[in-house]
């Protein structure tokens, strides 16, 4: 027996409210019959298939075929099945474009931090041998608005404001 009938039987005997007990009795089994077969260590023979199907109300074909519900025709099944199917296509591909997306803005993280490195390496050279030492801070704020709005760089383009105390500290100071 596979395991879909197995896990097939166990929910039919839910849905109908029975124990395991309950079920072997009325099916004249033991207790532990009616466990191996919901464990799908062993299948119960004919004559237990059909009470089963008997006492759940359905065909041997819902009990036993994979995926049938009961009352479901074979038509029903299938468009059951096909949509199920498409759903799942579905999912996996919102699962595959979420990745992408995450793969995305980590790699876009990079870049921004890499790019602010720069900044702050490159602004206070570029800026004093331009000779616009005094105008640093603004200079500053400028490039942080720019790359901002532009590349959305408020984080981590804050940091090149940690450069100004040091600009000032090396120019000044010597």
């Amino acid at each position: 027996m596979n395991l879909e009938i197995a896990n097939r039987l166990v929910a039919l005997r839910r849905e109908h409210g029975y124990s395991q007990e309950e079920l072997a009795a009325r099916l004249g089994v033991s207790r532990q019959a009616v466990s191996k077969w919901e464990r799908a260590e062993s299948s119960p023979d004919t004559d237990n298939l059909i009470a089963l199907a008997r006492l759940y109300g359905v065909s041997l074909d819902e009990l036993l075929l994979q995926g049938a519900r009961p009352g479901e025709s074979a038509e029903a099944r299938e468009s059951r099945e096909v949509f199920e199917a498409a759903q799942a296509w579905e999912e996996a591909e919102a699962r595959v474009e979420k990745l992408r997306k995450k793969k995305g803005e980590a790699r876009k993280e990079k870049l921004l931090w890499l790019l602010t490195l720069a900044l702050m390496i490159c602004l206070p050279t570029l800026t004093h041998l331009l000779g616009m030492d005094g105008v640093y801070p603004v200079v500053i704020t400028v490039v942080y608005l720019i790359t901002g709005f532009l590349l959305d760089n408020w984080h981590p383009g804050w940091m090149v404001y940690l450069t100004i105390p040091l600009y000032y500290a090396l120019l000044f100071g010597q």
